[in-house]
Formats: C-alpha cells, structure tokens, sequence
C-alpha cells in the first residue's frame, strides 16, 4: 500500500530516445499514490541519444533529483537491452542529496571530493567529524541499523581507460570509516567496451561519478553473492603492485595460473570475458569468498585484476555450475533481507555483473525471474561492470562477477528514526552554538577593528566585510550622512559590491530595504542598511538585536573619533597661528615668507593645496603670490585653470565661499567638472580693500564625515588667517613706501652708469656715423631707460610689466625718428612681470632692434609692418621683433657685425638677460631675445 514508503518503475524500448524517456518516467509515476518521488534512477541502453532521454525523464519527474548510468543490459522485473528504465524512490522519510564529480581518469581523488562537494556531503567522509558516531548501530544480533546509503555510479573499463571503480570505492569507504553502506555498479555498454555514461539531473557525462547520498528512516538490506564456491587449488600472492600481480608463490603470475587451471600457457585466454569462467577468489575472516577476477595477461607474464591487491593474500580457484550461478540472485536478495531484518519488503534493486550473461547464457533470465516471483515486489537494476555492496559481515566491498542487491522494505525504521531526530537535535544544538561563538568572536573581532582603525573610511569597509559573516542573511551597507543635507547619505562601504547605490535619500529608501540609525550622544552620522539576501531564511530575533548592537558600537566609535578630530582641529589650529606669527616676524623676502606660510598651512591641516593671490595694484592684476601641494598631487592644467576660475570669482563677489561637491549644484562658480576638491575660498581685505585670495583645497572623500582636510571645518579661523595675511601686506606697502626711494636711487646710479658706457661705446664708433646720429640713437637710448623708470613708479617695487614696456618703448622709438615711412606697429602677447634690472637691459634691446629695422627694413619704403610679440613657455620669457622689409644681406654675420646696435643687443641679452639672441630672414628681418625669469611669476586678467 506504501504507507511509508512506495516504488515506480517503469521501462519503454521501440521509440525515440527523448519518447523512451518520457514514457519509461510517466509509467515509473503511475505507480505512486502517496507520495512524491524523492530520488530517480536511470538505467539506459548506451546506444540511445542519452541526452534526449534526460530531458524526457525531466519533463515527466519536474524537480525530482535524478542519477543514472548506461548499462551492459537492463533489468526490470527481467532482462531487457535497447531499453530505458526508470525506478522511482518515494517516501517523506528519505532525503536525498545528488552530486557528480567530473574526470575520473585524470585524477579520481579530485573526482570524488568534487562529487561530495556537489551533493554537500563532504563532512559525512572526514574521519574527524562526529556524526560519523550516528552512521551505524552495531548490536550483538542482527539487524543493524544504518540511517544512511550511499549509492554510486562510476565508469567502467574501457578499450582506452582502465576502471577506477575499486579505487574509488576504497577511498569511501576509509573515509567514511567503513560505518556508512556503499550500494553501487560500475557504467557499462553492451561489450564493445567503447564508453560509458552516467547521468544526472542537469547533463549526461562520460569519464565522471554520480552518487545519491540517501538519509533513511526507512529500513533497508544489502547482500552480495556470486553462486562460486572455492576449490583445493590455490596460491599465495608473492609480488602485487596496485591492480598488477606480478608474481605467484614466487613466480611468474601467468605461468602459475595457467598450471592451477591445468592448462599450457598458450591456451590462457587474455580478456575478463574468457577468465570469467575461472574466477579466483579471498577467503575473508568469516570464511566468505569475494571474487577477483583477472583481467588480461600483461606481456611481462603478470596478470592485472579489476580490485587492488595485496602481497601475502591467498587466492584460491573458484568453480560454480551455471544452475549455482543463477541461484545467486535469490541468495543476495535473501541476504538484503536478513541483514536489514525487512518485514515489508518492497523494492529489489539488483546489480549484476555484466560477465554473468555469458556464463548463464539461457538462465540470465532465470536469475532476475527468480528474485521477482520469490519477493514478488518490483525488481530493477542493470548489468554492470563492476559491483559494489555490503559483505556477509556488514563490511562495504567491491567485487566482480557478483550480484548486489538493495530492498527497501514499506515500514518505519525506529532506531533510524531515533538517530535523525538525535542528529536533527545535534545539528540544531550545534548551528545554535557555532553561531553564538560566531558571534562572540566576530563582536570581539569588531571592538579590536573599532579600536585599531583611527578613520571612518578604512573602519567602514573593515566592518562591512565581517558582516558577511555575522550577518550571513542580509547584504549590507554602511551610509554617512551627507554635508549639508540630513535626509541625503552617501555609500561609504558594503558587503557586496554592486548592491546598493552610491547615494541614498531618506525619502527614496526602497522598502525592502531594513535600517539602523548610527546615533550617539545625540548626533547622527549615518544608517546601517541591510537588504535580506534571496533565498536566504529570514532572521530572528536575535539577529536583530545583534545587528543593532553592531549600530550602536559603530555609532559610538564614530563619536569617538568625532571628538577626537575637533581635539586635533583646536591643536592644528594653535598649530597654524604659531607658525604664522613665527614666519612673518621674521626679517626675510615677502615672497618667501607668504611661500612658507601656505606651506605650514597646507600641511598642519593636511590639504591637499593652497594658493594665494595678491593685487597688483599698478595693473591691476592678481598675481599668484604662492602656491603649495601635496607632494603626492600633481595639478594638472584643468586644476590650475579651476584655481584662477575661483579667483576671479572671489575678485568679482568678494566674500567667503565653501563648496563641499563641486558635482552637486551646490557650487555658484563654473568650473571644469570633474574636479575631485573640496574648498574655501577668502578674500584677504585690508582696511575694506582687496589685496589677495586665499584658497584651499582637499580631497573630496565622501566617507570621511571628519576626515583632516576639511576644509570648511572652521570657516571663521580660516577667515582670521586670512586678515593676518591681509595686516602683513598692508604692513608690506608701508615698509615699501620707505624703502621706495632707496630703490629709486639705486636704479638711477646703475642706469647712469649704464648711460655712460653706451656713450663710450658709442664715441669709439663716431668715424662710421655723423654726430647728428649719434646723439639721436644716444637719446634713444636714454629715454629707453627713462620709461623703465617710469613704468617702475607705477608699479610694485622692483617688478615690471613686459606689455606696457614694450608698448612705451616702441612707440618712443617710433616717436624719435624725424623722417619716418608710415609704419603699422603691431604688439602681442600675454602680461608678463619681470624685475626691473632685465627690464631696462630687454628696454635697451628692442629699442635698438625697432630702430635697425625702421633705418634697414624700410630704408627704400615709404610703409611697412613692424610686429613686437611676447610669450612665456617652460619659464623662458621671448620678445621677438619682425619686420617686412627685405631682410639682411645676403652675407650677413652676427658675429662679425659692426653694428653698434646689434653689438649692444647681443652684449646684453648675453650678460645681463643670461639669455639668447638670434636674428635671420624670414619674408624680412626677424630677431629673437631668449631669456630665463628670475622667479616664477603668474598672472590673471
């Protein structure tokens, strides 16, 4: 009636392969009534396209776990071949976990873990677990009890690959300590010996291992016979390496065969088929005889057998008769039942050598007919090539050439029972306790991480990683709270990358997602957010409490170092006010004092650059006064473009500005995006006037709510830095006053030392011009110097402007010409401050460049082009002047020019400029002064 327990089976020959299978599961189905099928197993002809005969079983079983294997023959309540047959396990009281483990013949060791891995049975087969103490119940007097099975299919032999099948079975059956029974058969094919398959639910595979590992409240037997009984004629095994014998009581192992079978050498046959009619066998403690059957006759005169064997084993030579041979069919059913103590019997599973078709010929069908009509329960199996049971002692073993059989008998196995329900209570107890160690430990893990880490940021994505195992239920993610916004958070660190977005909003929270505040002593800095993770099982109370007890001890550490952060601020801001008032009450260059101050700036509050502009006020132009960065930060040019874009903002509005996100709509000026810096920007005033801006930036970090840089921390101390800068320069312009004229003085004396060697230079040359000449290039020269001087009383002490110089010194030589062709002047270039000393020696320069190409390039001209441009590149300053008369001679040398002129520019663009000069024809005359800035000089519009 199958109360407990109810069997299918079902076979199809004559159609399709995909038809075979479909049909063959549909009629194993038909045969259940009470419950759902909870393993499938398939035993199929090799010769069918086995992959169609999955899919068929699958559409018919849907979600039931399947393993199968191709057969040397098929039995279903009797032998059949060209076939498939699908037997169904169904019972509440089975569970069943499948797994394959693929390329046995490469490496089976790795094949068996892997397949043991798949089915997640792998601490069943470690020695050290202790569950191995519930496998099997040993008692004085049958029956045992065993609550689990295993059933396997392994390759067989193949014309290519030997079979694996023994040293597989060995390596469970040690691992598992010989407590846990091995119920299995070896994939075969009709005896071509070409491949096999074996099956499970997802694909069909060759070379590999499927197994079914079986917990059973239902009791069931196993029994192994093979109807050979021993002779008198034996030997003792003398030299054996694995699966090789190599010699028999001392001798070649062939040639001692040949003699036990009373045969000449070249008679003995070399194949399983032709031993199989005189198996050897070992005689166990118990008196039983497990087969071992030779396999072919190596040229060395050894002989390879299908199990492993031992040195000092005695084998002795079987004999059975055909009608003993077909008995043992019913001997092995009869041991399942007896070994199992089944009352209810109701499903033989029946794996039979492949060999034993042969040696029954007319009676296979006797063999399997018999079992039927004695259980009369359903019979299923295959023919094998290689088998793999229980021995009369209880003990798993491999044999050849022997049927195994495995019932199932419809009752409740109470000791089974009773050993799963300790097993389920041990399991609980276990996961109980392994889970609050878990946590114990992972707490402590946490308040080790939660004192190490001194930042947020590397604090968060620690915590986040051990969440994936306190919290093994749920993705997490933690979240800061965003400046400005209390209802916008920011992703500082998750469980899995990819899960949750960069931003978060209050308002938008999805609703599977669960919260919990980061709040300590009344200040919030962020959530925890846990999404449940799919398929996982729901959490329970105490992990709830344990997930806000993580909340509360993350939102204190942050606290924590809140205060410690405001600690370190007071600190660097004592720091900066000391530095500043030690650097500017030292006597040295004001270039170099505000250089140093940024530095101490920017590095006691650890941003990433400051810069400062101040007001030329005779331009007017803001000039890059200083400029610090990080070391490890290199500004590119869309950095530096940004700080000028800044500037002239804090030029135009003239307040503070402290944007947090340039990429956030929060910033008012237009910047070059993406630009990865937080900053504030001052302007320096002094007595309600601007006289700089001060900048500073750090590095955006998002999950550094407190992080040292930031650099709208304290707007109101950064604003007093910024008048301390303002009192120094506007202390600067008054001690400029007073030493203005010292200046002045000074330039005058050079300049009319100066004034006198030209005129030295120039009575040495009065044979090659007239007086008139002479005195007027003279007075060129003079006034040349005189607009320096000019320029310099417009200005900041010492610094020239190079555009206006060029401008006034051009049109001075222009003006000073009494007879003149009309001439475009045409003068370019950016804004350029140099110090007055090269100022006058570049004035000089290309007043005598301007006036050789008025009096040369235009001598038979009544118009012309005259172009003046500058530039500044790699910290070399060019003035070039380019006219479009007809060039220089064609014989022309610069340095054997007699020129006074050119002899003055060459003489001091070398001595005083320590630059270059250069002139030569193109479509006219053009001449080229290079020269090096003394500093590093930047201006802006």
């Amino acid at each position: 009636m199958g109360v407990y327990f109810e069997a299918g089976v079902g076979k199809a020959a004559g159609c399709s392969s995909r038809q075979l299978g479909h049909r063959a599961a549909a009629e194993a189905l038909s045969h259940l009534s009470h419950h759902k099928p909870s393993l499938a197993l398939v035993f199929a002809s090799p010769e069918l396209d086995l992959e169609h005969v999955r899919r068929g079983i699958v559409e018919a079983l849907g979600d039931c776990p399947v393993i199968g294997t191709s057969t040397a023959g098929e039995i279903a309540n009797s032998p059949i071949t060209h076939g498939v047959v699908v037997t169904l396990l169904a019972s509440s009281h089975l569970r069943v976990q499948v797994g394959i483990g693929e390329g046995v013949s490469k490496d089976f060791r790795k094949a068996v873990h892997q397949a043991l891995a798949d089915a997640g049975v792998s601490r069943y087969f470690s020695t050290g677990h202790p569950l191995h103490h519930m496998m099997h119940v040993s008692t004085s007097r049958r029956p045992r009890a065993s609550p689990v099975l295993l059933i396997m299919f392994s390759p067989g032999a193949t014309k290519t690959h030997v079979s694996f099948s023994h040293d597989i079975h060995t390596m469970l059956r040690k691992a598992s300590a010989n407590r846990i029974p091995i119920f299995g058969g070896s994939s075969g094919d009709y005896f071509r010996f070409e491949s096999n398959y074996q099956i499970i639910r997802d694909r069909v595979a060759s070379d590999a291992l499927v197994l079914a590992f079986i917990e059973s409240e239902i009791p069931f037997g196993l029994g192994m016979a093979h109807g050979f009984s021993p002779t008198t004629k034996r030997a003792l095994i003398t030299n054996a390496s694995g699966h090789i014998v190599h010699q028999l009581d001392g001798r070649p192992a062939a040639g001692v065969c040949a003699d036990l079978l009373g045969i000449p050498m070249e008679k003995l046959g070399n194949d399983a088929v032709w031993f199989s009619q005189f198996p050897f066998g070992a005689t166990d403690l118990y008196g039983d005889s497990i087969l071992q059957v030779p396999e072919q006759v190596l040229e060395d005169g050894s002989i390879q057998f299908a199990p492993l064997m031992r040195n000092d084993q005695v084998i002795t030579l079987m004999r059975g008769t055909r009608r003993d041979i077909a008995g043992a069919g019913v001997s092995a059913y009869n041991k399942a039942i007896l070994q199992g103590g089944l009352k209810k019997p109701a499903l033989a599973l029946m794996f039979s050598c492949a060999l034993r078709i042969r040696l029954l010929g007319t009676l296979q069908g006797k063999e399997v007919g018999s079992v039927y009509r004695k259980a009369g329960i359903p019979v299923s199996g295959f023919y094998t090539f290689g088998e793999q049971g229980i021995s009369d002692d209880g003990l798993p073993i491999y044999a050849n050439q022997s049927v195994t059989t495995l019932v199932f008998s419809d009752e409740l196995n109470p000791v089974a029972a009773l050993i799963h329900k300790s097993k389920s209570i041990y399991m609980e107890f276990r996961s109980q306790l392994d889970k609050k160690v878990s946590q114990i430990k992972a707490i402590n893990r946490i308040n080790q991480i939660l004192e190490e880490q001194p930042e947020p940021g590397p604090l968060l994505r620690v915590l986040a990683g051990e969440l994936v195992t306190l919290l093994p239920w749920a993705d997490s993610a933690f979240y800061l709270l965003r400046a400005r916004d209390p209802t916008s958070y920011v992703l500082a660190a998750s469980s899995e990358p990819g899960v949750f977005p960069q931003h978060l909003k209050t308002e938008d929270m999805p609703a599977d997602y669960g919260s919990v505040r980061l709040d300590s002593h009344g200040k919030h800095f962020g959530v925890l957010i846990l999404r449940q993770r799919s398929g996982a099982l729901p959490p329970d109370d105490e992990d709830f409490v344990l997930t806000e007890t993580i909340g509360k001890l993350t939102a204190g550490s942050l606290y924590r170092m809140d205060l410690d952060h405001g600690l370190d601020m007071k600190i660097q801001q004592f720091e900066v006010l000391n530095q500043l008032g030690r650097e500017l009450s030292e006597s040295m260059s004001a270039v170099a004092q505000l250089q140093k101050v940024i530095g101490h700036i920017r590095s006691i509050l650890g941003l990433s650059m400051v810069s400062l502009w101040l007001v030329d006020p005779a331009c007017p132009l803001l000039v890059k006064e200083a400029v610090n960065t990080d070391p490890g930060i290199k500004p590119g040019e869309e950095e530096t473009e940004n700080d000028e874009i800044i500037t002239k903002w804090q030029r135009k509005y003239c307040r503070p500005l402290s944007v947090t996100d340039t990429e956030e709509n929060q910033c008012p000026v237009q910047l070059f995006i993406p630009f990865p810096f937080q900053f504030t920007s001052l302007p320096v005033l002094f007595k309600g006037q601007l006289r700089g801006v001060l900048n500073l930036y750090a590095k955006i970090r998002q999950d550094q709510p407190f992080q040292q840089g930031h650099v709208a921390g304290d707007i109101e101390f950064l604003k007093g830095i910024a008048t301390q800068i303002a009192v120094f320069i506007g202390n600067r312009s008054v001690q400029k006053d007073a030493t203005f004229f010292k200046e002045i003085h000074h330039r005058v004396k050079n300049n009319l030392q100066n004034i006198a060697g030209l005129l030295r230079m120039q009575i040495r040359r009065l044979d090659r011009v007239t007086a008139e000449q002479a005195l007027t290039d003279s007075i060129s020269r003079i006034m040349s110097i005189a607009v320096v001087h000019e320029t310099l009383s417009r200005g900041e002490i010492g610094m020239v402007n190079v555009g206006q110089l060029l401008n006034s010194i051009s049109e001075l030589s222009l003006a000073g010409l009494l007879e003149r062709p009309s001439v475009t002047l045409d003068i370019s270039g950016p804004a350029i401050m140099i110090p007055s000393r090269e100022a006058t020696a570049l004035a000089l320069s290309v007043n005598e460049l301007i006036q050789n190409a008025i009096r040369h390039g235009f001598k038979e001209k009544k118009q012309g082009r005259l172009c003046v441009s500058m530039a500044q590149v790699n910290g070399l300053v060019s003035v070039t002047v380019r006219d479009d008369g007809p060039g220089l001679p064609v014989d022309f040398d610069l340095d054997r020019t007699v020129s006074l002129g050119l002899t003055i520019v060459r003489t001091l663009a070398k001595d005083e400029l320590k630059g270059e000069f250069a002139i030569w024809n193109n479509k006219g005359a053009t001449a080229k002064i290079t020269f090096p800035l003394s500093g590093d000089y930047y201006t802006v519009k």
